[in-house]
């Protein structure tokens, strides 16, 4: 005869990190959402080719494709297409490395440089107007925990 006291508990664990997966979904869609609308609304980019203009940002001298994959976690798919319509919006320039002609590199173009400025100012307004009623010691706590919680997921899956 299973313990009752066990089951329960075991149940309500369940209902507890079901709770945590939603709303942490419901935070990420809220702000995604509200990122997404203002930086398409206002600069004509996706949030996708926001993180990927980042990445460029953070490397002025230039960034590799694969880099850029791994840093972003997506497929080198993914980047192929963002690349391809960068290019198009003439936000980007790619090259071929002269070390390895099988690896690019990306930079700005000085109207997507320009751009970025543009949208990164926007994208720290819209975040601040999202986190606007937490205090700076609660949204440092919700970090705290937050990064908690990711080590350790990410302690249990590479196990």
């Amino acid at each position: 005869m299973p313990d009752i006291e066990s089951t329960d508990g075991d149940n309500e664990r369940r209902k507890l990190e079901t709770r945590i997966w939603l709303q942490i979904l419901s935070v990420e869609s809220t702000v995604f959402m509200r990122l997404n609308g203002v930086l398409a609304s206002e600069c004509g980019l996706s949030v996708a080719k926001f993180e990927f203009l980042a990445q460029v940002n953070r490397f002025p001298e230039g960034i590799s494709l694969g880099r850029i994959s791994a840093n972003l976690k997506v497929t080198s798919g993914n980047v192929s297409g963002l690349v391809r319509r960068l290019v198009a919006d003439g936000l980007i320039t790619k090259t071929m490395s002269q070390d390895d002609r099988r690896s690019f590199f990306v930079r700005f173009t000085p109207e997507g440089e320009a751009l970025f400025d543009k949208a990164n100012a926007l994208h720290a307004r819209t975040l601040a107007a999202c986190f606007a009623s937490a205090s700076s010691d609660e949204l440092q706590n919700q970090l705290l925990a937050l990064r908690s919680l990711s080590a350790r997921v990410q302690e249990r899956t590479n196990a």
